[in-house]
């Protein structure tokens, strides 16, 4: 085991990194609660584990800053809240079949008489929540992990990716639903469309680099 004075120099940028995913808590105080977590990580470990330490340690230092930022909640998600959510994301899928093409956010407010400012505010408050939440409950029921280590983002505003899909063609559009949001393989995506899987590959590939260039951007 390192010594603790060395462990969180060394993890540091692990911790921050952890960090950025909440939201409506202090840094200082998320970085504490990482610390904490970092030293239990570190004095569980066993050097003859399955996983490198620092995917041991990412559940610990999350599992922490989780804690603390369910105490720290100043908006509860309640019933309406879910309910309005479910109800954006159901205008989403059933316009996104109406026009062909994934609507904007005013698209759907519009098509549910509701103020932008509103959606907005559910989408992000509801969505994140929602994240952190599956986030814990897999780390708790062991998940791998590895991919979370490195990466700035794990997933992208929602407002954000329904802005990049604006630039794709229809059919880029459609593949990018069917794959990502309807969760559908691509060869059922292929037989939806009419077209083979070898084109849905190859489509899906250069979207999502359109995409993640517009983000990037």
């Amino acid at each position: 085991m390192e010594k603790e004075e060395n462990i969180i120099e060394q993890y540091e940028l692990l911790i921050y990194k952890i960090a950025k995913k909440f939201y409506n808590v202090e840094l200082s105080d998320l970085f504490q609660a990482g610390c904490i977590g970092l030293i239990k990580a570190n004095r569980n470990y066993r050097t003859d584990a399955n996983t490198n330490f620092m995917s041991f340690a990412y559940k610990y230092i999350f599992g922490e800053m989780y804690e603390l930022a369910g105490k720290s909640r100043d908006i509860k998600l309640n019933k309406e809240y879910l309910k309005l959510f479910k109800l954006i994301e159901s205008a989403r899928s059933f316009l996104t079949q109406k026009l062909n093409k994934i609507p904007t956010l005013t698209d759907i407010c519009l098509y549910l008489e509701i103020e932008e400012s509103l959606a907005s505010d559910v989408i992000l408050l509801t969505g994140q929540m929602i994240s952190l939440d599956y986030e814990y409950e897999s780390l708790n029921n062991e998940a791998k992990i590895v991919d979370m280590i490195g990466t700035e983002e794990n997933t992208f505003d929602q407002i954000l990716v329904n802005d990049s899909m604006e630039i794709l063609e229809p059919l880029e559009q459609s593949i990018i639903d069917y794959r990502y949001f309807q969760d559908l393989t691509q060869s059922e995506t292929a037989n939806i469309l009419g077209i083979n899987q070898v084109k849905v590959s190859r489509l899906e590939k250069s979207s999502m680099k359109k995409m993640k260039e517009y983000i990037a951007a």
